[in-house]
């Protein structure tokens, strides 16, 4: 056998062993299927901005547009993506008509935003989907997996999703979609076959069962959405991190010529610094249920707060987040309920009563508190007793409180003229810990180039309860409490000096505002202004005597976010 002969032979039993490789990892073909059926387009500003590279068929149909939906935020991302990679020209008022269209006629249930409104929200949490590690592993490698589970596509269109993302990222094969090394021989361990299609392709099959183009919930709800009619007032409850709960109004007014469209008035307090905040607005209902929306101060652009909320289906509850800044990280939960003439109780200034202690004030923060509210009208419950209200507003009543030295510690509900707040306030003896929220914490350097991610630190006071010991059931949550704060070196190497470069820690305010990004010529070997510190609050309890005690969480100072996927960064 000559050499060529030698080595044609070895080519050919080459070629077969990899077609054998190929035809394991192969499934059998699937019969062919119908074309898929899509939604019709009638908007003419929609079929006017995209009918040119996305043409209507005789069902009026549109190319790609008719067979997904999306939240508003996706779609104004598609166009913000069509613009920039495709040559799409659109003026901003084309491009709300549309965006207002397709999230109304190709948007999302509520049953279907809810589970990903933390994406809408702008929340920092940690997300586990557990639906499916495949489909996980493939999308969350470079963008958070509630860009995909608030979606929904035909199995065509998801198909032609991975094909986009081949295109524009033709790295992402090697790094997620497809199996890295030979597939697995040997069966499972019940000697059923191995499932050997590479990631992508079980993760496609995944999302196309899961979250498909028509699904009865959307059925249902595009069958029902109307303007939802929110006008009038709607009491406050909020969150601001660092400050503690806010409590206020929010006066809401239809615009007669777009029901969906609205103007806001907002008013609120910090409740346990009186710190008024007013606030205008507009608003945007989109598919009948979803609040986008935007309030200033008078303070102008720089209080510019976006705001994203979900409206309940009986047009009395509205939930969700305000938030500002390059990475949304700054920002309120809040709760609005609608009101009419009748007392409500949102909440107190102080959270927690001291056991013995007379002439305690309390203010009631609420709506419509009558003007001749008696501390007879006021109870929380045995051994507290309202020994004279001290002042009076129809949004804030204060009142002076005793608490017998025989009061039983622990929660109790606040009743005013017949409204009522569970567990308003907790009575205690003394403060056994703190501890600081959150557990541990991110924050981005920036600035130069890049935003800056800023890092806001709470101290919380604990009682241990019955039981004498912290960290258990019985612990009672005193409340906010206003600590010093300070930073410790994290010991990760030999003569670390991250305290000296990572940013400054508020000692008052307990907010860390990182360093500039890039690197540090007076750092050794110029290094970037990155690394780990303790965050550390000490709060003296007012013991007798005096007692200080302290707690830290770990502060992780990182590089800026240099691949950002979502186009609408600075709150834009």
């Amino acid at each position: 056998m000559t050499k060529v002969t030698r080595a044609m032979a070895v080519v050919g039993l080459l070629l077969v062993t990899l077609l054998a490789d190929v035809a394991m990892t192969q499934q059998p073909a699937a019969p062919t299927a119908k074309p898929d059926e899509g939604m019709p387009i009638t908007d003419a500003t929609v079929l006017k901005a995209c009918g040119t590279c996305h043409r209507p068929d005789d069902q009026g149909q549109m190319s790609r547009i008719s067979f997904q939906r999306k939240t508003p935020e996706g779609w104004q991302s598609t166009i913000q993506r069509m613009a920039a990679l495709n040559g799409l020209s659109i003026d901003p008022q084309t491009a709300r008509q549309v965006v207002k269209y397709l999230s109304n006629h190709l948007g999302l249930a509520p049953e279907e935003a809810k589970p990903a409104a933390w994406e809408a929200e702008r929340r920092l949490i940690d997300y586990k989907y557990t639906a499916s590690a495949d489909a996980e592993f493939a999308c969350i490698q470079c963008h958070s997996m509630g860009r995909v589970i608030s979606q929904r596509r035909t199995r065509s269109e998801w198909d032609l999703l991975i094909a986009m993302h081949r295109g524009w990222y033709p790295l992402v094969d090697n790094q997620v979609f497809r199996r890295n090394g030979p597939p697995p021989r040997d069966p499972l361990p019940d000697d059923r076959p191995r499932d050997l299609r590479h990631p992508v392709e079980k993760a496609i099959d995944h999302l196309a069962r899961t979250f498909p183009l028509k699904t009865p919930e959307w059925t249902a709800w595009s069958a029902t959405m109307r303007p939802a009619r929110l006008d009038g007032t709607w009491t406050l409850s909020g969150w601001d991190l660092g400050k503690g709960a806010v409590y206020g109004t929010v006066r809401i007014t239809a615009d007669p010529a777009a029901p969906d469209e609205f103007t806001t008035a907002i008013s609120y307090r910090v409740a346990r610094t009186g710190e008024t905040i007013t606030r205008t607005g507009r608003g945007l209902v989109y598919t009948g249920f979803q609040w986008r929306g935007r309030s200033t101060t008078a303070a102008g652009a720089d209080s510019a707060m976006r705001e994203v909320m979900f409206v309940d289906r009986d047009w009395r509850q509205i939930e969700g987040r305000w938030f500002m800044g390059g990475y949304d990280e700054v920002g309120l939960d809040v709760r609005l309920e609608r009101i009419h003439t009748e007392t409500r109780v949102l909440g107190t200034d102080r959270t927690a009563l001291k056991q013995g202690g007379a002439g305690q004030e309390l203010k009631i923060y609420g709506a419509n508190l009558p003007a001749g509210l008696r501390p007879a009208d006021i109870d929380l419950g045995p051994g507290l007793t309202i020994s004279r209200i001290v002042s009076i507003t129809p949004d804030v009543a204060t009142a002076a409180v005793d608490v017998a030295a025989t009061a039983s510690l622990g929660a109790r509900d606040l009743f005013v003229a017949g409204a009522s707040k569970p567990k308003a306030v907790v009575v205690f003896d003394r403060v056994d810990a703190i501890k600081v929220k959150p557990d541990w914490a991110m924050a981005r350097v920036g600035g130069a180039t890049f935003p800056k991610m800023l890092a806001q630190f709470e101290a919380w006071a604990f009682h241990n309860g019955a039981d004498g010991r912290p960290d258990t059931a019985d612990d009672l949550n005193l409340g906010l409490v206003d600590a010093a704060w300070s930073m410790e070196e994290y010991a990760a190497t030999y003569g670390d000096d991250d305290i000296k470069h990572v940013g400054t820690l508020d000692a008052v305010t307990g907010r860390f505002t990182p360093n500039v990004d890039g690197p540090n010529p007076v750092r050794k070997g110029s290094r970037n202004n990155i690394g780990d510190v303790w965050v550390v609050a000490k709060y003296t309890t007012g013991a007798t005597p005096a007692a200080t005690v302290r707690a830290r969480t770990h502060l992780l100072v990182t590089v800026p976010l240099y691949m950002r996927f979502d186009p609408t960064v600075g709150g834009q």
